[in-house]
């Protein structure tokens, strides 16, 4: 598996896989599958343009994660694996990617936000070394 950092000229990358994750797991992210077909290509351009994007290549497309530049720190976003690649490492190589950037680029903490009653993803996400906080389904991460 190989990941894959995102350029704006990989946009289409991004988009397919983006729309893949929200057309098979709706309700996970704060998106539709709808407003997001409607994006031209300046948009997905932006949108890859703003903060980290990292695909995993399996060796086709079997994951995605974003992250961007909150007050505080790195806000991790828009995790998604594909059903057939889930319990095969993916997230965690996609994690440790946002991770491995972060403390190259010097942030602090990463955060991110998961529903409470997504225990595979909390599962995954303690395993990697974040916990819990105060927020309502936030959980973080410091980098060292």
């Amino acid at each position: 598996m190989q990941i894959q950092q995102l350029t704006p000229d990989a946009w289409t990358l991004w988009r397919d896989v983006r729309l893949e994750a929200l057309a098979s797991d709706p309700g996970g992210f704060g998106s539709t599958l709808a407003r997001e077909q409607a994006y031209t290509e300046a948009d997905w351009r932006e949108s890859v343009g703003r903060g980290l994007k990292f695909v995993a290549l399996a060796p086709e497309p079997a994951g995605l994660v974003g992250a961007a530049e909150t007050p505080g720190g790195l806000e991790l976003y828009s995790m998604w694996v594909r059903s057939s690649h889930r319990g095969r490492g993916v997230g965690e190589a996609l994690v440790r990617a946002v991770l491995t950037a972060a403390a190259g680029e010097g942030w602090k903490l990463v955060r991110l936000r998961v529903y409470d009653d997504n225990e595979p993803a909390r599962r995954l996400y303690r395993r990697m070394g974040f916990v819990d906080v105060d927020e309502p389904e936030h959980m973080e991460f410091r980098v060292s």
